[in-house]
Parts: C-alpha cells; structure tokens; sequence
C-alpha cells in the first residue's frame, strides 16, 4: 500500500498556517463548519476556473464569515470598481445562507506557487504545448525567482502514445521528508483530446534553521 501524504498538510503547524481560521464549541458545529468549508472552495473553484488562485483563507462564525483569496489576477476576479466581488457575495449568500465578506488580495510572486504553476502547466499541455519545453521552462522561472527547489511530475498519454507513462523533472533541492521546509505543492489535470494528463509540481521556498530559529531563506509570494 502507498504511504504518501500531502506535503502541505502534514506541515500545518510547523512552517504552515490553517487555510481556516475559527472555532467549533460542539462538534456538531466542527462537522457542519468543516463540511461548508469544502463546498465553499469547490463554489469557489467552479466560479472562478483557473484564474490564478493560490490559496483561500476562510474565516466565520455561525451568522457571517470572510472569505480572503489570494490570486494573481486580481482584475479578474474583481471587475470594473469590484463589480464581480459583490456579485460572488450575493451568490454565496444565496448559496449558503451567510452573509459573508470577500476580500481580494494580489500574489506578488505568483512562480513561487504550485497551484498557479501547475494551472498554467495544464494550459500549456491543453494547448498541445510540448511537455519536456513547458516543465523546463516553468521549473527554469521558479529557480529565477529564488525558490531553493522544484519539481514536477506528468503523467499520461505523453505525446500522443498508447501506453501512458510518467515523467520527472527536478531542479534543484526538494526535501519532502524534512518538515522544516516549506514546501507548497498541487495536483491536478489537464483535459486534452488525447486523454487526460495529471500534473503535479513541487516548489520548496526555504528551509527553517532549528538552531536560532530562523528561516534560512524565505521568500514572500
């Protein structure tokens, strides 16, 4: 049997923060939260396709919430003068009985993080990009803006073959199994007319230093 875990979530507490941020008193409450907070990504995932969200940041109570995303493209996800925001506010109200405020913020870097890399990966591999020249060039971008590691995994029908296979691209330093290092990870597919291809990417920012308690390297996204 496999024995892998999310790079992501088993760092929680160490080097990573919680995607969401509030209380349950009972556990009837925690269950109800937990299971509102996935359809709240997955609304979020179906309204905006691909545009550059990094992460989502949830924080409620019982009557109202706010809901904090970090993408790359911001105009798209706000509109002309936040049209779009107060028009997804509605629809979450609707959706969920709660009022609930969005809050839009920018992704300075957006190489350092594995969900936009691996959507425009998939893109690429949609567009019918060479696979070997797209994985180069992104883990190229991701060591030029001083990321210690990266890698990134295809799997599939690669170039048109009836057999599927994976393929592998490292560079640099990636040190799954040392919890010090804040490794961002994402997995997901690309729909192409030949079949469909998984993508997965790795991206280690810097490593916490357990002497004094610094990080060695930290890079803000």
């Amino acid at each position: 049997m496999w024995q892998k875990a999310n790079p992501v979530g088993m760092r929680v507490g160490i080097v990573k923060s919680w995607p969401c941020e509030w209380f349950g008193k009972t556990k009837a409450i925690g269950s109800d939260f937990f299971v509102e907070d996935i359809k709240i990504r997955r609304f979020i995932e179906k309204t905006f396709p691909r545009t550059g969200v990094s992460k989502v940041v949830i924080r409620k109570t019982n009557k109202e919430g706010e809901i904090i995303i970090f993408t790359s493209k911001v105009g798209v996800l706000m509109g002309k003068q936040g049209t779009k925001v107060k028009e997804f506010e509605d629809m979450l109200k609707k959706t969920f009985n709660k009022d609930f405020k969005v809050v839009v913020k920018e992704v300075k870097n957006p190489e350092l993080s594995a969900k936009i890399m691996a959507e425009f990966i998939a893109a690429q591999l949609e567009a019918r990009m060479p696979y070997r020249k797209v994985a180069k060039n992104v883990l190229q971008k991701i060591i030029e803006k001083g990321a210690a590691g990266a890698k990134i995994q295809i799997g599939g029908r690669l170039g048109w073959t009836d057999i599927a296979r994976t393929e592998k691209f490292i560079n640099g330093r990636v040190s799954l199994q040392t919890f010090r290092s804040d490794i961002d990870y994402c997995h997901l597919q690309a729909m192409t007319k030949y079949g469909v291809l998984w993508v997965r990417v790795w991206i280690q920012k810097w490593v916490l230093n357990t002497k004094n308690s610094v990080t060695t390297k930290k890079i803000a996204l």
